[in-house]
């Protein structure tokens, strides 16, 4: 059967339900809300996402991508994760975060065995984005030329990165870029990158399995013990307890998140 006889028939199977997918206003509604980062507004869509789950009304409210229950739950996260990304990118939240969160999220799906545990990985991720955006709303609106400066440290955070080589790629004096950074974000460059990699370690040993050595130098720290005393400096803990104490933590549920 080619494609469009395919659609035709699922077209068809839906009037006989009596089923629909979500007009464009509900379906993006969720997206926009978390872009906005509208925490109680995220909370009552939510709310709506997870009883119609892509439609309306008809006895199978969750939109079939796979016989297997389990699979369908994954198949949708993925799809939320993958849009909610993009919206927050286009909102303003500096690509390379928007989207590694998404890796991060589906990857932690992904090795779920039950439907459950995929829903509250689902609730954790879009908590996340919203108070992500609301973080970076908070910190202001900024000129273009910051704007690409952000999204390039996020993006080379592995990466040596001298003033020179980032006002080179900007096209931009150094000088003139460190004084107008500075303004803006009311940090220098070099104390924003430094905090920058310390919260990507946070992010790696709550999420992944890498040891702290290889976050270290993956995060181009001089050393292990420098990266040790700058991460206590920040989060007052060593990288060992802060992994420890996070990953004991059970995932917060919707009502733990505060607007």
């Amino acid at each position: 059967m080619n494609i469009d006889k395919e659609v035709n028939m699922k077209l068809f199977q839906q009037q006989q339900e009596q089923s629909r997918h979500l007009d464009y206003e509900k379906e993006f509604g969720i997206y926009k809300a978390i872009a906005n980062g509208n925490m109680e507004e995220v909370k009552a869509r939510h709310k709506e996402y997870e009883e119609h789950k892509g439609y309306t009304t008809g006895d199978d409210k969750n939109g079939v991508l796979s016989a297997d229950p389990l699979q369908n739950a994954k198949y949708h996260f993925v799809i939320l994760a993958a849009m909610t990304s993009r919206f927050c990118a286009q909102y303003g939240l500096p690509r390379e975060i928007a989207y590694s969160m998404s890796d991060i999220f589906i990857q932690r799906m992904d090795v779920c065995k039950k439907k459950e545990e995929v829903d509250k990985i689902q609730t954790e991720m879009i908590m996340s984005y919203t108070k992500a955006m609301q973080d970076n709303r908070s910190k202001g609106i900024y000129s273009k030329q910051i704007v690409k400066c952000v999204d390039y440290i996020q993006a080379n955070l592995q990466q040596e990165l001298r003033l020179e080589s980032i006002a080179e790629y900007l096209n931009m004096n150094p000088t003139y870029l460190s004084r107008l950074f500075k303004k803006e974000m009311d940090v220098s460059i070099s104390a924003y990158i430094k905090t920058e990699r310390l919260k990507t370690a946070a992010h790696l040993l709550q999420y992944s399995n890498y040891s702290i050595s290889e976050i270290s130098e993956y995060l181009n720290f001089s050393s292990q013990s420098h990266f040790t005393s700058s991460f206590q400096e920040l989060y007052g803990l060593t990288p060992k307890k802060y992994r420890d104490l996070h990953t004991s933590c059970e995932s917060p549920d919707l009502e733990e998140y505060e607007s």
